[in-house]
């Protein structure tokens, strides 16, 4: 994990340097995820997948840079609260609900197209995701146990975004590459029948819709730079 820590800032300040020969704004955005996983269970079992409300704890600092006044690049670094409910329904309990969750520390890579002026754009971007600080809650017929295990999720991930600013309101969905359980996870509640045990996920994809605010932590220069530079123009006259 601390090798993919030092990649991800490594990563992070080579493109900021990349982005350096020429005006940079910074923007800090803030999100309500809505998530959904989509489980697949190797045993057959029935899985569904109710909608995870996840308000806080997804912050991200970006770093934009607008190439013309119809298309631009960014990337930042930020945390994220990414997860699921699975719904389990078999013979042995009436109801098997697990709600699963890991912290993220993420790193976006994007392209906008649109009105950069008016912050009016499209945006497409890849984020990484190293997942961190699992944490699992199982409700078993209303008894409720706990678990946390680092080791029974993919350490890192990989999302693919779209989404649409409007001023400092944006709204999207997210998509998860790569499976949120390891190879080496299968839910094991603690008030269980220890004999009995529910088969690895073969699937753990996550499917996410936001809205959210964007911050132009430096909207004077970001807003109007062509005015700025004629105003300074005009001094030498």
């Amino acid at each position: 994990m601390k090798k993919s820590i030092v990649f991800i800032v490594c990563f992070f300040c080579i493109t900021l340097s990349s982005f350096s020969q020429s005006k940079l704004y910074g923007v800090f955005e803030n999100k309500t995820l809505f998530q959904m996983g989509l489980v697949e269970d190797s045993q057959g079992k029935s899985v569904s997948g109710p909608i995870r409300f996840a308000p806080v704890a997804n912050y991200t600092i970006q770093a934009h840079k607008d190439i013309s006044g119809k298309f631009g690049l960014y990337t930042g670094i930020g945390v994220k609260n990414v997860g699921f409910i699975s719904k389990y329904n078999d013979s042995l309990y009436s109801e098997v609900r697990v709600k699963s969750r890991a912290y993220c520390l993420s790193v976006p890579l994007g392209i906008k197209f649109g009105n950069m002026q008016e912050e009016r754009y499209f945006y497409i971007a890849g984020e990484f995701l190293a997942q961190v600080d699992y944490k699992e809650k199982v409700f078993i017929d209303g008894d409720k146990s706990k678990r946390k295990n680092d080791a029974d999720i993919n350490k890192i991930n990989y999302s693919g975004i779209v989404g649409f600013n409007m001023k400092n309101f944006m709204i999207g969905m997210e998509y998860t590459f790569g499976d949120f359980y390891g190879d080496n996870y299968h839910l094991m509640p603690a008030k269980s029948n220890s004999t009995y045990t529910y088969g690895t996920p073969t699937k753990s994809n996550i499917l996410t819709f936001f809205i959210g605010f964007r911050t132009n932590l430096s909207a004077k220069e970001a807003a109007a730079p062509e005015k700025k530079q004629l105003q300074q123009a005009s001094l030498y006259y």
